[in-house]
C-alpha cells in the first residue's frame, strides 16, 4: 500500500497537486488489532507529520465507555498525557523539533463496543538536517501496547519498521 501511495504522491507532485504532507493526511485502512498501533510519519523539509492510530484498549485496557471510577480515571490520565505530545513522541534533541497537536479524538463504532484513538501531530524542526530518529515513549506507561507498526515516507524514500518496549526508537535513514 505504501508503494502505491508513493507513486500517487510522485504523480501528484508532477502536476503540483500534493506534497508528502498532503499524502500523509489521506485516510489509511488498518485493521483494529488489540495491543498494536500504527504510526505514519511523513518527512517534509523542516516538518514531520505523524498520524498515530490505536485501539483504545492498547492504551487504557478497554475500549467501551468507562464503567467505573478507575476506568474514568484511566481515560482522564490518557487525555492529560495526550495534551503533552513531547512526552509521548520525541525527535533527537539536536534537530530542535517542537510538536503541535493537529487531531486528538476517540472514534467509536456504531455499537459503542470498539474505539480507536486518532492522534495527529506536526513537528517543526529548527535544524532539520540534524533529524535522525523518533522515540515512542508510550510503552513506558502503557502495559497493553505491545507494538507500533511504523511507516515512514520522506525525501529518501519509504521505510517500514516495528517499535516495541524493547526497541522504541525509529531511525529515519
Amino acid at each position: 500500500m505504501i508503494r502505491h501511495l508513493i507513486r500517487l504522491s510522485c504523480l501528484a507532485a508532477l502536476v503540483g497537486l500534493a506534497s508528502p504532507v498532503a499524502l500523509a493526511q489521506q485516510k489509511h485502512s488498518h485493521a483494529h488489532e488489540h495491543g498494536k498501533a500504527n504510526l505514519e510519519i511523513t518527512l517534509d523539509k523542516n516538518r514531520i507529520l505523524s498520524r498515530f492510530t490505536s485501539p483504545l484498549q492498547a492504551l487504557v485496557g478497554f475500549e467501551r465507555p468507562p464503567k467505573n471510577q478507575a476506568e474514568t480515571d484511566a481515560i482522564a490520565t490518557l487525555n492529560q498525557r495526550l495534551l503533552n505530545p513531547a512526552t509521548l513522541f520525541s525527535m533527537n534533541t539536536e534537530a530542535e523539533c517542537k510538536p503541535t497537536i493537529l487531531e486528538n479524538k476517540i472514534v467509536r463504532d456504531a455499537a459503542n463496543k470498539h474505539a480507536d484513538l486518532h492522534y495527529q501531530l506536526e513537528f517543526t524542526c529548527a535544524k532539520p538536517a540534524a533529524l535522525k530518529q523518533m522515540t515512542i515513549h508510550l510503552f513506558k506507561d502503557t502495559k497493553h501496547l505491545k507494538e507500533v507498526r511504523v511507516e515512514i515516507v520522506g525525501p529518501s524514500g519509504q521505510k517500514s519498521s516495528t517499535a516495541s518496549a524493547k526497541s522504541s526508537t525509529v531511525a529515519f535513514n
